[in-house]
């Protein structure tokens, strides 16, 4: 089926939430109605904003309608002097037999100084209607009514009525990942424990954290696949990595030594980290779904025969006795982290870019497309592909690469990357962080 693409534009009110949202669904409902559009049948949209406006809102307005399968991706355009303030644009690549001509654009409010020929007032779509020749009314109904909105926004930096700065993670209380917040964040930083990855986007998106720490690759096992559908299925920002040095240890109930345990318990990744320490030992491996959550058992139901395998800072948590540490296999064992957010860190001394693309499915597409980064002297750091879950046996590229989308080598690659690719999500840049120690 031909890949189409519909322009549309419009200008906020002002540079909030509220008045973000409202412009953007307003646009969308118009170009949906004008060209009969169905959430199912887009492939992509990309959203570009003026430098006055906040960037991460309009995807967010597109969610809200329905267009949950569809990659889209939010940009800020370079500051041009006297251009039109408050301007939101998309372009949304739709698969459609429509031929080109008969494709709708869209115009709205005062962006319709930028095309005066395609400028129209919001409600009433320039097209033919059938019989008549007049102006064909917006249908009241076109995608699921959002929610109400709240009066005022939730910002990253003050998610709750108390202004805490929290960082929401998956694991019990003493988890590696809560390890990982301390690190980066201090110490003293509020944590929220989490059940499952995908509640970490959920309790930012809520306004119940301000942040999360994702993990996404571990240095022996290799990358968490559901950690990267999440990020292309959520709008929120990389805004920062960590890397941690992953120590296991081995931990007791009060009063135990070494020569009492025969049973050692922990979340198989970590019992497989220590496989070889365990063989020495000749203790019999038991799984947990969880390093944090076999401490936190132990320590509730102590056992001298039975050690489990987690941090120090599990082992401080729960009050368990510290046998021995660094007991892993490899001295080589970390794991990377990605730090969520919403807003846009500046560049830094050391900066990276996360993106996820798709290619055409054609001889020779991913070439020219990671072409555009090479023939600029940019540096991948990582390339993983992943099945496109809304297209059998096509896939979709992740992609790290060093720089910050607002260099100009970065940007005019991922511009020209644009146009060879099926869709591009800037998932962030974001300051490199140290190797781990």
């Amino acid at each position: 089926m031909p890949l189409r693409g519909i322009r549309g534009a419009t200008t906020a009110a002002a540079n909030t939430e509220i008045a973000i949202l409202d412009a953007t669904e307003e646009l969308l409902r118009w170009l949906s109605a004008a060209n009969g559009l169905r959430p199912a049948d887009i492939a992509s949209a990309v959203f570009s904003v003026t430098a006055d406006l906040n960037a991460a809102f309009p995807a967010r307005a597109a969610r809200q309608l329905g267009w949950n399968e569809a990659p889209l991706l939010d940009v800020m355009q370079l500051p041009v002097p006297d251009s039109l303030p408050r301007c939101i644009r998309v372009l949304i690549h739709w698969n459609t037999e429509l031929p080109a001509e008969a494709i709708r654009h869209g115009y709205l409010r005062e962006a319709g100084q930028l095309r005066p020929d395609l400028a129209t007032d919001s409600g009433i779509i320039a097209m033919p209607a059938a019989g008549n020749g007049g102006p064909q009314a917006l249908p009241e109904t076109l995608a699921p009514t959002p929610p109400p909105r709240p009066t005022a926004s939730v910002s990253a930096s003050q998610p709750t009525a108390s202004g805490r700065q929290i960082v929401a993670f998956q694991g019990e209380p003493g988890a590696y990942s809560q390890e990982a917040i301390h690190q980066h964040f201090g110490p003293l930083v509020n944590t929220l424990p989490c059940h499952s990855f995908d509640d970490i986007f959920q309790a930012i998106e809520e306004g119940r954290a301000s942040h999360g720490l994702l993990p996404v690759e571990n240095s022996q096992a290799g990358s968490i696949t559901q950690a990267y559908d999440l990020l292309l299925d959520h709008d929120l920002r990389v805004i920062g990595e960590v890397k941690l040095r992953v120590r296991h240890c081995l931990l007791a109930a009060a009063g135990a030594t070494v020569t009492d345990i025969r049973r050692v318990s922990s979340h198989p990744q970590a019992l497989a980290q220590c496989e070889r320490y365990l063989r020495t030992h000749g203790w019999e491996a038991i799984p947990a779904y969880d390093t944090a959550g076999a401490a936190r058992e132990l320590a509730a139901h102590p056992d001298a025969s039975m050690a489990v395998i987690a941090s120090a800072l599990a082992g401080q948590t729960y009050g368990l006795e510290l046998l021995d540490r660094g007991i892993e296999d490899s001295p080589e064992n970390a794991t990377r982290f990605f730090i969520l957010g919403r807003e846009e860190p500046p560049p830094a001394g050391k900066n990276k870019t996360s993106i996820v693309f798709a290619t055409t499915h054609t001889p020779g597409a991913l070439y020219h497309a990671l072409g555009e980064f090479a023939t600029r002297g940019i540096n991948l750091t990582k390339i993983e592909s992943r099945p496109r879950r809304n297209r059998p046996w096509h896939y979709v590229f992740y992609v790290d690469l060093e720089g910050h989308w607002q260099d100009v080598g970065v940007g005019r690659a991922l511009s020209s990357l644009l146009m060879r690719s099926a869709f591009v999500k800037l998932l962030g840049s974001f300051p490199a962080a140290p190797e781990a120690a």
